[in-house]
């Protein structure tokens, strides 16, 4: 199959055939087992921690050995390569196809679908879905993006949410998704054992939808987002009690509201926006980074939103600086022990830079303070120097 990783596995009701192990001695009149002679399930089980590629390699080892890659519960199909050849397409999809077709009924984990959407895909893709239902997947990964020219794919895939029941929907650990639209229906009762969901390229979702999504999402542990255009606020008002890391990252939101106690890392790189996460007394690092703003409400916003956070790296772009220190804020970072600053300071705020120091008036127990600048080439400190 070249490039498309293709692995099976077995449903956990099913009794697994159990061969015994040969034994011979070796000069010495101790056992002499082979790695071929361990029984069957054992074998599955060494061969399921290997990269799919890895497991199929072992079917040269032994005749017996020729199926035993079936055994990994994973599928993994790339057929990006194969965008704008037609031919090359379908026989993608057929390839996928056939291999599902094989392995129709079987348990399987993951699978992963990595291929460049086009609008006559979609009834491949529901069926697709239908497949990881009945095997009941705990990890789904569709990487429908286009590699380029994003603006000319106006099209894209809708999540067929209506082909999900509540035994399926309990199924999914990890959701991966990317160039899709997310619109649950207005009886969506969640996904209740969902750990991880990520996803790229969010199209046509609104904010509620989003938040009816994230509200029902009871365990979630990790949530990432990237490119994800709401043009409103990002906010979940239901506690997500078990979601220890959080990333936000290029997408167009005006807000950044979440009741999430747990929660260890924050990541945001865009624009500058509130961010609320005053529950997240548990905070270990955050990052980050604004683009436009001025640096004195930058921290104003973080002291409010971010009040326990620990370690803090705060990035701001196209810095402008206040000539007078503006935060008058009985408030402080309580926990806040180390603090790196990177800062793109203009020609015209050049002589403000030590300025920055004031920072320390709202963080009283900071161990740590690093501060990086970039800037033109004649800025100096110095009475004395280059014009």
């Amino acid at each position: 199959m070249g490039n498309y990783l293709i692995s099976t596995g077995t449903k956990p009701e099913e009794h697994v055939h159990v061969k015994r192990a040969r034994r011979s001695t070796n000069g010495k009149g101790r056992p002499n087992i082979k790695l071929q002679d361990l029984p069957e399930d054992v074998l599955c089980s060494i061969l399921s921690k290997l990269p799919a590629k890895e497991v199929v390699r072992t079917s040269v080892l032994a005749s017996e050995w020729r199926s035993l890659w079936t055994a990994c519960p994973k599928l993994s199909f790339n057929g990006a390569h194969t965008h704008g050849v037609k031919q090359h397409a379908q026989v993608f999809v057929d390839r996928v196809n056939a291999v599902l077709r094989k392995h129709r009924g079987k348990f399987v984990e993951d699978l992963e679908v990595k291929f460049m959407f086009e609008s006559k895909l979609v009834h491949h893709l529901d069926n697709w879905i239908r497949f990881a239902i009945s095997s009941r997947t705990k990890k789904l990964a569709f990487d429908l993006a286009p590699s380029s020219n994003l603006l000319r794919h106006g099209y894209h895939y809708t999540f067929p949410f209506h082909l999900l029941d509540k035994e399926s929907l309990s199924c999914l650990h990890f959701l991966q998704l990317s160039f899709v639209c997310f619109k649950p229906p207005s009886h969506f009762a969640g996904l209740p054992n969902l750990r991880k969901l990520d996803l790229y390229l969010l199209k046509g979702t609104t904010r509620q939808d989003l938040e009816n999504i994230l509200g029902n999402c009871c365990k979630l542990e990790c949530l990432s987002l990237v490119r994800c255009h709401l043009n409103d606020e990002l906010r979940v008002v239901q506690p997500l009690s078990h979601l220890h890391y959080l990333k936000v990252i290029y997408c167009e939101i005006t807000k950044i509201e979440f009741h999430a106690a747990s929660l260890s890392t924050f990541l945001y790189d865009g624009t500058y926006i509130p961010i609320a996460l005053r529950h997240a007394s548990k905070l270990e690092n955050a990052k980050i980074s604004f683009r436009g703003a001025v640096f004195q409400h930058a921290v104003a916003s973080l002291l409010s939103g971010l009040p326990d956070v620990q370690n803090l790296t705060l990035d701001v772009l196209i810095l402008r600086l206040e000539t007078r220190w503006a935060l008058n804020s009985p408030c402080v970072f309580s926990q806040l022990r180390h603090v790196q600053i990177m800062l793109m300071i203009s020609y015209e705020d050049h002589d403000k830079i030590l300025y920055i120091v004031s920072f320390l008036r709202v963080a009283p127990f900071i161990e740590r303070l690093e501060v990086h600048f970039n800037g033109t080439s004649t800025m100096w400190f110095a009475n004395e120097g280059p014009s």
